[in-house]
């Protein structure tokens, strides 16, 4: 658990997730980093113990919930599941990792010049991602929400461009793989998301949160290629085999 006394350095060395936390209280992870927590508290005008009390909030998410049994979920849930968790983890952190790594990009890049295409790749991932779900939400869940009777999702009826799920499916596992080389990219110039010795705060929750995104996308990618694609594709052939 951290501590007042410790720096903000300390505290994201040893719980990346206090990154986001203390970017939400417009704790600087540069300036501030080597003041202890409860000397930028006072600089902030900040309660200590409310930040100490999202700090242990954000250490409890992190050791993660009871996992998903996604194969007993109805595809309609499965899709909440999917967009809820995963489409809102992908909103909320490419940008702040976007942020931070134009920062860095412009303070470090003399001593680490990979952050220049650390920077690139992160922007194109943003883009990319950003595009992508937007095109599942409006048009292939709502799709493959229609061919489920039983499905408790109340999306408007999608107005397609084609005539079997098995299409927008192959263009969405496409894009999964294109979003896949680019983590792995980021993964390779970054060493395995290690920082060096002499990384600012910054730069540590930087590769933190790169290495937590590659965990969430593998399991995002999963639920929709191994799971939700595979079933609405039997649906459809159900579907058809009974009209």
């Amino acid at each position: 658990m951290p501590t007042a006394t410790q720096s903000i350095r300390e505290i994201i060395a040893t719980q990346p997730s206090a990154a986001k936390v203390f970017q939400r209280f417009d704790i600087d992870l540069c300036s501030q980093a080597d003041k202890s927590l409860d000397g930028a508290c006072a600089e902030q005008q900040l309660s200590v113990d409310q930040v100490l009390e999202k700090l242990a909030d954000a250490e409890t998410q992190e050791c993660g919930g009871p996992p998903v049994n996604s194969a007993s979920l109805p595809i309609g849930r499965l899709i909440q599941h999917i967009v809820r968790v995963h489409h809102q983890y992908v909103r909320q952190e490419l940008p702040r990792l976007a942020k931070m790594a134009q920062k860095l990009a412009a303070k470090r890049s003399d001593r680490a010049p990979e952050l220049k295409n650390v920077e690139e790749l992160l922007e194109a991932l943003r883009a990319e991602m950003f595009a992508h779900i937007q095109k599942e939400e409006q048009v292939l869940f709502p799709f493959i929400a229609q061919m489920d009777q039983d499905s408790i999702i109340a999306y408007p009826p999608a107005h397609t461009c084609f005539r079997s799920v098995a299409h927008p499916v192959s263009k969405m596992m496409q894009e999964h793989e294109s979003a896949n080389q680019i983590v792995a990219e980021l993964r390779r110039l970054t060493l395995g998301f290690q920082p060096p010795a002499w990384a600012c705060a910054t730069h540590i929750a930087l590769f933190a949160g790169l290495s937590e995104f590659e965990t969430d996308l593998r399991q995002h990618i999963h639920l929709e290629n191994d799971v939700l694609f595979p079933r609405a594709i039997e649906l459809e052939a159900a579907l058809n085999s009974r009209g």
